[in-house]
């Protein structure tokens, strides 16, 4: 389980860290940015590259394509986990589906 009992002390860290993603993803992807696309919501793409947040913060995009793997939809925009998914998939550790 852990190799250390000091990592034990990591714990609150590892708690903490979800919901203050949670948070920020939420509240930055609803306020601040542009829209790619007209949702009839508050939704924005907060940066065109978004390594931070893992692409989280394409909250426009996300909600215009829900089911979409790759969160960036403009030639300017970096989702940094798609190309990894995309590893994976090739690795046949994955299935990615088209959306």
């Amino acid at each position: 389980f852990a190799p250390s009992y000091w990592y034990f002390l990591l714990l609150p860290i590892h708690f903490f860290m979800g919901p203050l993603h949670g948070a920020i993803v939420n509240w930055c992807g609803h306020k601040y940015g542009y829209s790619n696309f007209d949702n009839n919501d508050h939704s924005k793409n907060t940066t065109p590259i978004d390594f931070l947040m893992l692409g989280e913060l394409f909250q426009n995009n996300h909600h215009k394509h829900p089911n979409s793997p790759n969160f960036a939809k403009k030639w300017f925009e970096v989702d940094p986990v798609y190309p990894v998914m995309r590893l994976l998939h090739w690795t046949r550790i994955i299935k990615l589906r088209k959306a």
